[in-house]
């Protein structure tokens, strides 16, 4: 048989990937090393990526961490210069406070308390000497499909490491699937207006708009963000929208520019300021999250966007009923709420994004600092 012809299995099968943090995949129960005071806090990640959503809020709790007096520590158990760590980690989040350290420091370096922040680095720190942690960011099992990798992600969960819960999402599916025997805990899941600071809008200008302005969030990589299934439902909604002469223009953002959408433009990846003109420019904004909450959501309310968003996913886990328009992923209901919001815009969407603003004010970064560090105060 010829190469071309030859069937080629999804490379998901490769043990190799793990050859350097082979020796930690074991099923050794977890000791827990109390103190009566801690004065060192130890996240271990997968280096640190710009644009990355999950490092930059290990990295604003981190700096709020090492304000309150922690030493604080970034440590990468993939290869990745410390250079471009500290790069990325500035980048992410700017001034944050602690130290990056690389692959060389892992078994060497000392820590009161250690914060696993993905499903690998659980079993990477479960055995070593400190109090360990793990924050939980989203329900990783979901990250692959119904198999070995979808089994040691959900281990993860009962190997006796003090979990917090990153908002209550991910809290009760691990409560619901696994058999839980150390401690979990949910503190709130945050949003920094000051970024992406509130600007009031002419919403009599909505009035049965003839053309609807779209920023769609979603990456192509990640099955999460429904990168796949948002273009089909968006290309369809432009078909039904376009015969009751409504046109419905779509700016995808998140994902790398070299790929090709069905539909829109592709804007890249954003800088904050950008992002800020983009939510100000647009008319709605959409961020789909099939697991744990985007903050690009809470970042597109900030500024004062209105914010579709679909029941299939998390979203009513985080945000109350009066804050967002909900709908299905599918192109007739999305569509009927489109129209619907323009047929009313002034009465429905000034009371909606009011109404989002004020729940924005109430889950704040400081109320997530302080769950955590209430946390830490009871260990």
């Amino acid at each position: 048989m010829s190469d071309k012809k030859k069937v080629v299995d999804v490379p998901q099968g490769d043990i190799h990937v793990y050859d350097d943090i082979m020796p930690y995949f074991n099923s050794d129960p977890v000791i827990q090393n109390t103190k009566k005071q801690y004065q060192s806090v130890t996240f271990v990640t997968t280096g640190i990526i710009a644009f990355d959503g999950g490092q930059t809020t290990m990295l604003h709790l981190g700096t709020a961490l090492s304000k309150q007096g922690y030493q604080v520590y970034y440590l990468s158990y993939v290869e990745q210069p410390v250079e471009e760590m500290e790069e990325n980690a500035a980048f992410n989040c700017p001034g944050y406070q602690g130290t990056c350290l690389g692959i060389n420091d892992l078994e060497r370096h000392q820590s009161d308390i250690w914060i696993a922040t993905l499903w690998e680095s659980a079993y990477v720190i479960k055995n070593f000497k400190g109090y360990k942690m793990y924050f939980v960011q989203d329900y990783e099992p979901y990250f692959y499909a119904y198999g070995d990798r979808y089994q040691l992600a959900k281990k993860t969960y009962e190997l006796g490491l003090h979990m917090v819960s990153l908002g209550p999402w991910c809290a009760d599916l691990i409560e619901k699937n696994c058999v839980v025997n150390s401690p979990l805990e949910s503190i709130n899941f945050p949003v920094d207006s000051s970024t992406y600071p509130f600007q009031e809008r002419d919403f009599s200008q909505y009035l049965d708009k003839k053309k609807i302005k779209l920023a769609v969030y979603t990456k192509w990589v990640s099955p999460r963000r429904a990168p796949i299934y948002i273009q089909m439902v968006l290309n369809n909604s432009q078909r039904l929208l376009k015969k009751k002469g409504i046109e419905l223009e779509i700016s995808y953002f998140g994902s790398d520019s070299q790929y090709q959408f069905i539909n829109g433009r592709n804007l890249g990846k954003l800088n904050h300021s950008q992002l800020l003109q983009l939510y100000r420019d647009n008319d709605f904004g959409i961020a789909p999250s099939m697991t744990n909450f985007s903050l690009v959501t809470f970042e597109m309310m900030s500024a004062g966007l209105p914010v579709i968003d679909f029941a299939e996913g998390s979203g009513p886990w985080f945000m109350s009923k009066d804050t967002y328009i909900s709908t299905h992923l599918d192109e007739y209901q999305l569509s009927v709420a489109i129209e619907k919001a323009i047929a009313s815009p002034s009465r429905r969407l000034q009371k909606m994004t009011q109404d989002a603003r004020n729940y924005l004010q109430r889950i704040t970064w400081q109320k997530t600092i302080d769950d955590f560090i209430a946390v830490l105060a009871n260990l």
